[in-house]
């Protein structure tokens, strides 16, 4: 083979990298038929545009090399973009790589949060396609609506390097730095992979995207309010709007802390007005754990030693944020068990936190769908996910019964959950109550996933209305 392709695999980090992300990488790296050898490097400086420089001159510094795939440290490759990407034979070629942006309204203000790519052009028309100008450093962009994408590959006007190889004219034309995060004056900033992509134009080169190489992204999400991302008007529940929060008698707050021990500020925050609205009528606790299980195994000794006047314990679990008014509200619900709502990962899909029986098999089933809009009063149910729930303390006195036998299998979190359920609605009487009242829950999530449902729901309401909402 005539000058063989050499490629460099370069991750700027934060001296962390995604387990799913590595994992392709690595097997795209022994996957590759076109380079005739692969390296990995990465870099741990800091901001990221020092990092992004830093393998950029060590590239330049080293002949060895003909080409820089820059990869970020949350997208997971095809173990063929390698070759899919080298087969172009251009001076840049990317993919576009899935990522949360904001909305733009119909006059250009933007408006909460979709998700898209990384693809973008010039916010006037009649500039996209252009060369961009030393002197319109104010030029702005704007993120591609996927369904503007041709199937064939196509030239934009700037894109992130989450997946991006660069040639080594490139770089050699350039005069470093070659990415420098930019604060302009009217208080927006251009990032330095922006940055990097006007120098290209500036110099004369295209950026071919081709979208058929995929990839995805991981991002922390809230599952609960994934409707955001589709609709500037997600649904709601009217109850927790007409509901009264009730004064508390006392309340262990007991905050379950990842073995990382990093918790969400945010959290702090509502913790902090709880302890000033409230005052000595909460006790907030911090456990340790990392399941359902053993939180619950923590806290029934504790509770069981605590005064009396402890009526009850809220038990929030690592991966929930509640806005300030959930503990009252939750309390306003006499019931042994009261549960705010939200979303969780259950066998590998998106289900709301609560069981019921199913009346055509009775089997307990976690639902997919709500119509939240219709559901204006709390709800019995079989059992709970106590991620966000209020609890009698006699509730408490039921954890040993419901882990005696149990074992360490892959689903014994929920199988303690439901004997739990199950047990205090023999013994006290009353099922777990659900209350239509939403609670922030974060989760890492792919983000490719979302972008062909955000699609698919776009096409949907085309054939269906002729009119795309803006979702």
């Amino acid at each position: 083979m005539e000058n063989p392709a050499r490629v460099v695999v370069a991750l700027p980090s934060t001296g962390q990298v995604h387990q799913a992300a590595m994992t392709s990488v690595r097997e795209m790296m022994a996957n590759t038929r076109s380079a005739a050898e692969v390296t990995f490097w990465w870099e741990n400086a800091q901001p990221h545009d020092r990092c992004r420089n830093r393998l950029l001159t060590r590239f330049r510094d080293d002949p060895t090399w003909t080409h820089l795939l820059f990869v970020d440290t949350d997208v997971v490759v095809s173990d063929d973009a390698i070759d899919r990407l080298l087969a172009h034979d251009v001076p840049i070629a990317c993919a576009p790589v899935p990522i949360l942006h904001r909305r733009y309204g119909p006059n250009g203000p933007q408006a909460g949060v979709t998700v898209g790519t990384n693809i973008m052009v010039f916010d006037d028309p009649k500039l996209r396609g252009q060369r961009v100008q030393p002197d319109q450093a104010g030029v702005g962009y704007r993120y591609m609506d996927p369904d503007d994408m041709p199937d064939e590959p196509f030239v934009c006007d700037a894109t992130g390097l989450g997946l991006c190889l660069i040639r080594r004219d490139v770089v050699e034309k350039l005069t470093p730095p070659w990415c420098v995060f930019e604060n302009l004056s009217n208080d927006e900033f251009v990032g330095e992979d922006i940055n990097f992509m006007r120098k290209v134009r500036l110099a004369g080169f295209d950026i071919l995207v081709d979208p058929s190489v995929t990839c995805d992204h991981y991002k922390r999400l809230d599952l609960t309010h994934l409707d955001l991302l589709f609709s500037e008007q997600p649904p709601f529940s009217p109850w927790p709007a007409r509901q009264t929060p009730r004064e508390l008698t006392g309340v262990i707050v007991a905050v379950c802390v990842p073995p990382t021990g990093w918790v969400d500020v945010r959290l702090i925050d509502v913790l902090n007005a709880w302890e000033n609205n409230y005052h000595h009528r909460i006790r907030i606790e911090y456990v340790f754990a990392d399941s359902v299980r053993s939180a619950m195994m923590e806290l029934a000794p504790l509770v069981a030693m605590s005064e009396q006047r402890y009526e009850n314990v809220l038990v929030l679990g690592s991966d929930v944020v509640p806005h300030e008014s959930t503990l009252g509200l939750l309390a306003s619900v006499d019931a042994p068990v009261v549960s705010g709502l939200s979303r969780r990962f259950h066998d590998g899909q998106i289900r709301w936190s609560f069981w019921s029986r199913s009346p055509e098999t009775g089997q307990l089933i976690s639902p997919q769908n709500i119509n939240l809009p219709a559901i204006d009063s709390p709800f019995d149910v079989s059992a709970i996910d106590p991620a966000c729930a209020l609890m009698k303390r006699e509730t408490f006195a039921l954890v040993d019964d419901a882990l005696d036998g149990l074992t360490h299998s892959a689903n014994a979190d929920e199988q303690f959950v439901l004997r739990w359920c199950g047990l205090i609605s023999k013994h006290l009487g009353r099922r777990p109550v659900q209350v239509p009242l939403t609670i922030e829950r974060v989760a890492e999530v792919g983000l490719f996933g979302l972008l062909r449902l955000k699609v698919a729901l776009k096409r949907k309401m085309r054939e269906e209305s002729g009119v795309v909402a803006a979702v």
